[in-house]
């Protein structure tokens, strides 16, 4: 079939290594019920047989033509096409899809009723593993489209671009409009479309709609740009940023502001979603917690003025977990640690105390003081600065110079378990002790400690402490520390370490607080026991590995630890991600030793419970968080996304919606108490009402039999004789009157 007069639409299409679906692309264009096009195809340096194709269809069809490039992407073949094209409007068309047999018809015929500048028109998805196709609201959402045939960015209040997606395949253009605005294709490897799409269409000040589809987009198969877009990851940000500085330059950004914002949120979480490689997804997260990306204000709107929060939510929580992965890295790559002075113990230690010291220089004179005053004096004291930016150091070096016992190092800030694993590691006395830089301990701790310790054999032992509050305002808030340190069950003074945490945990009395345990260094090194670095509650795992497989541990009814409950501290700090975070690594760290430690049948419920405690408290704080940061897992690496994802997120879910049900059925059983309560007061009522009845058909009972009385008594017989003429004379004048 051959045009006929004027050529109503141009079709450009580039063409590069198409060859398995060409032929079904340029065959469903020229079976067009409307014939009246020229269809431009750019062979952008095919090396298959696209190009042999193509030539077949020039010699079958002259309204096919063919331009040649060496290889430089779909936009650069889209401009040379325009510069080509004689249609009335263009149509940018991909070689792997095909297409409606009145596509044509319905773009001309609507083009010329409205004169518009973008014609929008709906796309069914195909894909070509399974060949079924399947309606795609988001590619023309017909329920957002207004009720004039004509609208633009003025008519739309922001939400222009909420419409339609920023691919341009499902648009037409009237070809005058894009030459005055003087709009090309940017020569991306991907992403080269949004740039032309968004400005054509937010520039329109007429744009009008075919609600029908007409486009089959081809997915799931290898050749697509959009499988290739790991290779270049950023382009679709580049494309944004180039929109977003056009929009802002012409003075019509703030017309498009919300639905722009909708669009790029929509595009950016797409885009991460898709992507294969974890490294790439990770240097596109970098992207967008970048100044340039945040620049734009996309994610400063209240959550009500999107069209879907949860993706503005999703980047608004990349940035938590971000500077947790940052964080866990610099401290598992930490830096050299420096000796500052190195001490010298009084014979032998017996004793090796571990210091992490981190901007306490308010608190750490008590607690050098405790350590300094013990009455043992075979002490090994190990001060580590951990990066601090206040006195801390200084305070560190002034002890060292008074007691020569004490050694000090110092390291880049790399976190309580990199610098605990440092101090063991260094460490040379019989047993250790790790002490928290803000804490102190009784004057005679450490002696008696280690005797018990000599006593029975201990490669563990457990004792008290008492919690003390910084202000008082702090023992209000934080009433959950009283009593919380001092147990009130009594345990062996030896036995395994399972037995220990059976009776612990049984009486809910089991502590993960290392200022409350007391080591055989021997016993640590021989199991490789380590804190694991890069978290928060490093304690957790510790514990419950180091209790679980201890032959011989004991507890001591005796308050040697006094635990400082203060502002600023990881305890009482507000919960952010990286607190839950850990709580997930410890609890990974714990299925992981228990996959590898074989422990008894008899142990498996209690596992399970204090398992189980961790995971929950971690579910418990995720879900009331800021719902940005309930996001921030999107940001994670690889398995610990994963690992987030199914304990965590799904934990959460999973709970929430057993809490909701629990309530939802404790709202009914609460309707149901009304209900019983009111059917119980009307049966109460019922009752009070046929009381009252049967006692007024006693009384009317009395009052008929009364009736019945009078009517045989004597005074009633002479009413009756006396009345009967009367009655007689009133039925002769009734009577006569009927006559």
């Amino acid at each position: 079939m051959k045009k006929v007069g004027k050529t109503d639409v141009s079709v450009i299409m580039p063409v590069y290594n198409t060859e398995p679906y060409l032929r079904e692309a340029l065959d469903s264009l020229l079976k067009q019920t409307n014939p009246n096009i020229e269809i431009i195809c750019v062979d952008d340096g095919s090396t298959d047989a696209s190009a042999s194709i193509l030539k077949e269809y020039t010699e079958k069809d002259p309204r096919v033509q063919i331009l040649r490039q060496n290889h430089q992407g779909a936009g650069a073949a889209r401009n040379l096409g325009m510069e080509s094209a004689q249609g009335e409007y263009l149509l940018f068309l991909d070689a792997d899809d095909f297409f409606t047999d009145t596509l044509v018809e319905e773009i001309a015929k609507k083009g010329n009723k409205t004169n518009a500048d973008v014609i929008l028109f709906g796309a069914r998805r195909y894909d070509d593993l399974t060949g079924r196709s399947e309606h795609v609201p988001r590619y023309l959402w017909r329920k957002l489209l207004p009720v004039q045939e004509v609208f633009s960015r003025k008519t739309m209040e922001g939400e222009l671009f909420t419409l339609t997606t920023p691919a341009p395949w499902n648009k037409s253009f009237r070809r005058k409009y894009i030459q005055e605005q003087k709009l090309k294709f940017q020569n991306l490897p991907n992403s080269n479309d949004v740039y032309f799409t968004l400005m054509a269409l937010g520039a329109a000040d007429r744009v009008a709609a075919v609600r029908e589809d007409l486009v089959y987009y081809r997915v799931n198969y290898g050749g697509s740009l959009q499988n290739r877009k790991d290779q270049n990851p950023l382009c679709f940000l580049e494309a944004y940023e180039s929109v977003y500085k056009e929009l802002t330059r012409r003075g019509i950004y703030e017309e498009l502001e919300i639905g722009f914002c909708n669009m790029v949120a929509s595009g950016c979480v797409y885009n991460l979603r898709t992507l294969h490689s974890e490294q790439v997804r990770q240097k596109v997260i970098d992207k967008l917690c970048s100044d340039r990306f945040l620049d734009m204000h996309l994610l400063e709107h209240a959550d009500e003025e999107y069209d879907m929060p949860e993706n503005i939510n999703y980047l608004r929580g990349l940035p938590y977990a971000r500077e947790v992965k940052k964080e866990r890295e610099r401290r598992q790559n930490y830096g050299a640690i420096r000796c500052i002075k190195e001490g010298k113990s009084i014979g032998h230690p017996v004793v090796t105390v571990v210091i992490a010291a981190y901007n306490v220089e308010k608190y750490l004179e008590e607690c050098l003081d405790s350590i300094t005053g013990q009455t043992l004096k075979e002490l090994e004291i190990i001060c580590i600065d951990d990066g601090s930016t206040d006195y801390t150091l200084g305070i560190l070096k002034h002890y060292a110079e008074e007691d020569e016992r004490i050694s000090v190092y110092t390291q880049e800030n790399c976190g309580l378990s990199v610098t605990r694993n440092r101090g063991m590691k260094a460490a040379s006395g019989d047993y250790i002790y790790f002490m928290d830089s803000d804490d102190w301990l009784e004057r005679e701790a450490l002696e008696q400690l280690a005797g018990r310790c000599q006593e029975h054999d201990l490669e563990v032992l457990y004792y008290d402490g008492c919690a003390f509050f910084e202000e008082k305002d702090m023992e209000d808030v934080h009433n959950e520390f009283d009593g919380y340190y001092q147990r009130k069950g009594n345990y062996p003074a030896c036995c395994d370490g399972k037995e220990m945490f059976q009776r612990m945990q049984k009486t809910k009395e089991y502590r993960t607080n290392v200022g409350m345990q007391f080591f055989k260094r021997r016993y640590l090194e021989e199991h490789h026991f380590a804190f694991q670095p890069g978290i928060l509650h490093e304690d957790i795992d510790f514990t419950f590995m180091t209790m679980l497989m201890a032959e011989r541990c004991g507890y001591w009814k005796k308050e040697f630890f006094h635990r400082r409950v203060r502002l600023g501290s990881i305890m009482t700090a507000k919960t952010s991600f990286e607190h839950i975070y850990g709580l997930m690594k410890s609890y990974v760290a714990m299925e992981h030793f228990l996959g590898i430690h074989s422990m008894p049948e008899e142990m498996a419920d209690v596992l399970y419970d204090t398992m189980h405690t961790v995971l929950w408290r971690a579910a418990k704080q995720y879900s009331e968080m800021p719902e940005a940061q309930k996001y921030a897992y999107e940001g994670l690496w690889g398995l610990d996304k994963i690992q987030f994802q199914t304990l965590v997120r799904e934990h959460t879910r999973i709970t929430e919606k057993l809490f909701r049900t629990y309530k939802e059925k404790s709202e009914i059983n609460r309707k149901l108490q009304i209900t019983y309560g009111e059917k119980f007061d009307r049966g109460v009522e019922i009752k009070k009402l046929k009381k009252e009845l049967a006692e007024t058909r006693k009384e009317l009972t009395k009052t008929q039999k009364k009736l019945s009385g009078i009517q045989y008594s004597a005074t009633y017989r002479v009413a009756r004789v006396i009345g009967f003429p009367i009655r007689m004379i009133r039925k002769l004048f009734k009577k006569a009157k009927e006559q």
